[in-house]
Parts: C-alpha cells; structure tokens; sequence
C-alpha cells in the first residue's frame, strides 16, 4: 500500500471517531445549556435528542445504530437512571422498549414479507411487464406508462426495491433510442422521482408516512389506511402529471414509437399463487379496515404468518429483511415519545410565541424543513427529528388534535418531496449510477418539483388534509 493510500485510509477511519466526538460534545453541552428550572428527565433527553440529532445527520455511525443508542440512553439514563437517582419518574424500560413493538412495527414488517415474496417469485415484474404493454407504443405513454406503475408498486413495496426493478424494465427503451436522444434522461429520471412520489400513497409506502401514523397514536389519535389514501393518492397522481408534463417537455423525445420488446414467463407456481392470492386478500383487507373493523396492524400478520407457514418466505428470506428499517423507524418512535414522556415538549412549547403565529404559517415554515432536511439526508431521518418538533410547536400555540395530525401528515408527505440530489434518496442513487444523466439534470426537475409541491402542500394541506380527517 503507498503512503497516500496509507494516509486515506487513516484519514477515513479517524472521520466517525472525530464526528461521533463531536455529537457526544454536542449532547454534553446541550445537558448543561438547559434551564436550571427544567426537570432533569427532560434535561437528559434533549441532550439525548441532541446527540441523536448529529449523528443522524452527519451518519458517523449507521442510522439505525444511532436509534439503537437512543433506546438505549433512555432505558439507563432516564427509565433506571443510574447517576444521579430520579425520584419517581413515570418513564419506565418497558414503555421505552414498546417502540419495537409499535403496531406500525409489525405494520410494515408485514409489508416487508409481502413485498420479498412478490420480487421472489418475479410477480413484480410479470405485472409490471404486461401493464407496461397496456399503456401503449407511443413516447408520451410509455412515459407515463413507467411513472404509473412505479408509483403504485411504491405504494405497496420498498421504494428502493421498486426503482432497482424499474431501471432494469426501462432498459430496452434506452437501447432503443440511444443516448443522442434527450428522452432517455426522460425515461431514467421519470423512475426514481415516480418511486418517492408513489411512496406518499399509503401508510406502508415509506417510513416517513408509518412514524407519523404511529407518534399520532401515541397521542391517542388514528390514521386509517383508508383516510390516508383519500388525501395521499390525489396529490400523488396530481404530482405524476405535473412531473410527467415537465420531463416530457424539458426533455421531447423525437422517436414516434418504440417496440415493446419486454417478456416475461407467466408460469403460475404453487407458490405464485399463494403469493397472489396473499397479496390481494391483504391490500383488500387494508383498504377495507374501517369496515371490518380489524386494524390495519393486525392485518399486516396475515402475509407474514401465511408466506412464511408455507415456506414461500424461509428462514434465509426472514433473516435477510430490512431489519435496519425496523430499527431506525423504532428509534423515532422511542425519541418521539420520550420527548413527549419527559415533558421536554412543554418546554419547546415555551420557546413558540403563541401570540400571532397561526397554524398555517408554522405548518409552512416546519413544511419547508422538512424538504430541507430530506435533501441532505435521509427522509426518515428527518422525518425522526422533526415530527417531535413540530407537533410540539402546534400543541404550544394551542392546535387541535386534527391540526395536529394535519401537521404529522404534512412533515411526512414533505419529507418524500425532497429528491433534488443524487443523496437524497436510495431511487435517485440508483438512477445516477446508471451513468446516464448529471447531477444536474436531477437538482433541476427534481428541486423544482419540491419547490412546487411544497407550495401546493403549504397551501391546500392544512384545509384540505384536515377536511379529510374529519370526514373519512
């Protein structure tokens, strides 16, 4: 090895030491930053919350090692605190350990086996193959063709998993035009940008959307999945056709037709079947569950106790599941509720001018954040740091509880908008490592498509989200 490579690999190993030193520095200074008057429960956790927030932010660590360390600080430090004793202190390990067990946990745990076993036994592909004919030969259908049905399988499946499977589906296309015709980059960006658009569909559809869900019961308050879908999936197929106008003309193809070239084996399988029947037997129960009256959680078993009691999901594909997701979304409900537990809420709340500020203009200001902050890192990441937050701020200048759901929904929904560089989510990533458009053909549709939807949320979501909450 040289001695510059020598130098480089030093250099990358002494990074997370150096940053995680500073969040740990961060995290003491916060503790002793507090108001002297602060309880100490909720002293330590915003020194916690602080820790939490920089080690996120700048990924020193894994994300969900940083959730892991969370539960873990507030079990020693504030449930069984050890140096100095708390008296009496409501918090207890077990409510602290209930974020593993969240019923949004197992929500989207059953998502997860659901999703494994459609890509395991091709039906992905075998369904998006035969929509894909359906929408026809022409430049302008095809597009919209590829945006359609990413979308809807991110409603159902992971987003990252959904666009690795549609970049492979939009490959004959690309060999068809070459790269001298501008509508490739049309077909590469239409992919990622639709699978973070389709992943504001439904509660399952991205982190973001089952951490606010699941804070919102911590307050007592549900979100069917149904009511969700009312006011998700018009503003997601109304941002298709904003998205699909603008790559069609920023980006004008110049062949008249392509060939369908795409096949694919429908050969049903025992397991196939079962896999079919599984998947729509759940999104009917899900869609269905105002009705029947059994929670959307509680469905969720359903494909999890069935793919895997006939071994369509083995032992290998269980192990291979996005554990890291479960953990990561777990560590924003174990910090949500601390914060809310502690009471350190109350005092974000004394920080709010109540006087003037309404709820439009602090649902608009924590929108933007929250766009902000999803371009830069991770949408549940930020989605962990500012729920807590935000709710906060609504309870201080006196928001009903509807309000306060229109605010989860609204930093969620945010939270998928922010695509505007290669990072911001896993779907960008995979389409710029095709190698076939710039930086820069992403930052412009996908940047301007934040701005405008965060207009659109900003000005129609409090009215429009609260309408649907109360009458659904």
């Amino acid at each position: 090895m040289s001695v510059e490579a020598h130098k480089s690999t030093n250099a990358n190993d002494t990074k997370p030491v150096v940053l995680v030193a500073i969040a740990v520095a961060i995290g003491v200074v916060t503790y002793f930053m507090m108001p002297r008057e602060m309880e100490e429960p909720a002293r330590r956790m915003a020194a916690i919350f602080a820790l939490a927030l920089v080690l996120w932010v700048t990924e020193a660590i894994p994300l969900f090692a940083t959730s892991l360390m969370v539960i873990a600080l507030q079990a020693f430090w504030i449930a069984i605190p050890v140096f100095p004793e708390l008296p009496d202190f409501s918090m207890r390990y077990q409510s602290v350990y209930n974020a593993f067990s969240n019923p949004v946990i197992f929500l989207f745990l059953g998502g997860f086996i659901l999703a494994r076993a459609v890509q395991q036994e091709k039906i992905d592909i075998q369904m998006a193959s035969l929509l894909l004919k359906a929408f026809g030969t022409r430049p302008w259908a095809v597009l919209a063709g590829i945006m359609v049905i990413t979308a809807v399988f991110s409603m159902w499946m992971s987003n990252t998993a959904t666009a690795a499977m549609m970049i492979v589906m939009v490959q004959p296309f690309l060999r068809q035009i070459g790269k001298r015709d501008a509508f490739h980059k049309a077909l590469i960006l239409a992919v990622p940008f639709a699978a973070n658009i389709g992943g504001i569909g439904t509660p399952i559809g991205t982190p973001p959307n089952a951490i606010a869900v699941a804070i919102m019961a911590e307050r007592g308050m549900h979100i069917s999945f149904l009511t969700w879908m009312a006011f998700a999936v018009p503003l997601m197929l109304g941002s298709l056709v904003v998205m699909w106008f603008t790559l069609l003309t920023i980006f004008r193809p110049t062949a008249e037709r392509f060939e369908i070239t795409i096949s694919s084996d429908f050969r049903l399988t025992r397991k196939s079947i079962i896999v079919y029947f599984t998947f729509f037997s759940t999104v009917l129960l899900w869609l269905t569950s105002e009705w029947h009256g059994v929670p959307t959680e509680v469905v969720a078993v359903l494909p999890a106790a069935v793919l895997t009691l006939t071994n369509v999901i083995t032992r290998k594909d269980f192990d291979s599941l996005e554990w890291n997701i479960l953990m990561l979304m777990a560590g924003g409900i174990a910090l949500g509720s601390g914060i809310m537990g502690t009471n350190l809420d109350g005092w974000i709340i004394r920080l709010v001018p109540g006087e003037g500020v309404s709820f439009f203009v602090l649902a608009a200001v924590v929108s933007i954040a929250a766009v902000s902050l999803g371009t830069v890192i991770s949408h549940t990441v930020a989605t962990n740091i500012l729920l807590p937050i935000g709710l906060a701020m609504a309870v201080g200048i006196g928001a009903s509880d509807v309000k306060l759901e229109v605010m989860a929904v609204m930093i969620a929904v945010m939270a998928s908008y922010a695509m505007a560089l290669p990072i911001s989510t896993p779907p960008n990533a995979i389409a710029y490592g095709t190698g076939q458009i710039k930086s820069k053909d992403m930052f412009f549709i996908g940047g301007c498509t934040s701005i405008v939807a965060a207009i659109l949320v900003i000005l129609t979501g409090p009215f429009v989200i609260e309408f649907v909450l109360t009458n659904f």
